[in-house]
């Protein structure tokens, strides 16, 4: 099981409501968009201990009002993996998995729409689109039938999907960005009115310092880094130990 019931419905119970921005006791009652801001937010009481980068993502995520979200989600053979000599077992796919769940869990609570593509070729099944509560169990069955396999090819993948994209969107791409033809495909994440955050996925053991020169893990982050600066995109490091479930009732409010 991916999701925990119990952390579920403490989740729903913290979201914030449409209209204030404040913890809601239930789902709260669609209403009409204010307005077509991708990233408006809505109020929030200040936390009582400090955020971390990744908690402040996951609350503006957590308040957006009118956007379809959309997931892009790395799920090559290699994202199970860590390091190449030899590599070790490593739980950014099954990270990646539970982020996705949680996150189109709080999006559809707030009736908003959610989408994840798997990048992967060896992965042909389209997710279901969803956007209600009711929606979610496709969801969550889609993921934990998911698994890693075959080779990526951002260049492939991205352009594909960005191609059938016809509306606004925030795009999440969650991967540990290995394959070197990756940047290929970036391009196409700028086109159109979408918006992108560059989710990058690593083990501990990745982000040791080396004192052997540059190192593979090294050249990925410089680069990644540069490319969100050169085309304004959001970009941030995510460790795989991170506590995903405190961070997103944190992030929700729940304190």
């Amino acid at each position: 099981m991916l999701l925990d019931p119990e952390f579920l419905q403490r989740l729903a119970t913290a979201l914030p409501d449409n209209e204030t921005g404040e913890a809601h006791p239930s789902r709260p009652t669609r209403r009409t968009p204010r307005s077509d801001s991708l990233f408006r937010l809505g109020r929030r009481t200040e936390p009582t201990r400090k955020s971390s980068r990744f908690e402040r993502m996951l609350a503006r995520l957590l308040r957006l009002e009118t956007t379809s979200l959309h997931v892009l989600l790395d799920a090559s053979l290699a994202m199970t993996f860590a390091g190449y000599t030899p590599p070790e077992p490593s739980q950014k796919f099954d990270f990646a998995r539970r982020f996705t769940a949680m996150l189109g869990y709080a999006t559809t609570q707030r009736d908003l729409r959610f989408e994840v593509t798997a990048l992967s070729p060896a992965r042909g099944t389209r997710s279901p689109i969803v956007q209600h509560p009711e929606d979610i169990s496709q969801l969550l069955d889609y993921l934990e039938k998911l698994r890693a396999g075959g080779t990526r090819n951002f260049a492939w993948a991205l352009r594909k999907r960005m191609r059938r994209s016809s509306r606004r969107s925030l795009f999440i791409l969650l991967s540990d960005f290995r394959d070197r033809n990756w940047e290929w495909g970036a391009p196409a994440l700028l086109t159109g009115e979408n918006r992108v955050v560059l989710v990058h996925l690593m083990d501990r053991s990745e982000l040791q310092e080396s004192g052997h020169g540059l190192r593979l893990e090294d050249d990925i982050r410089q680069r990644l880094a540069e490319l969100a600066q050169r085309y304004q995109l959001e970009y941030l490091i995510v460790p795989t130990d991170t506590p995903l479930e405190e961070a997103f009732l944190h992030a929700a409010g729940d304190r």
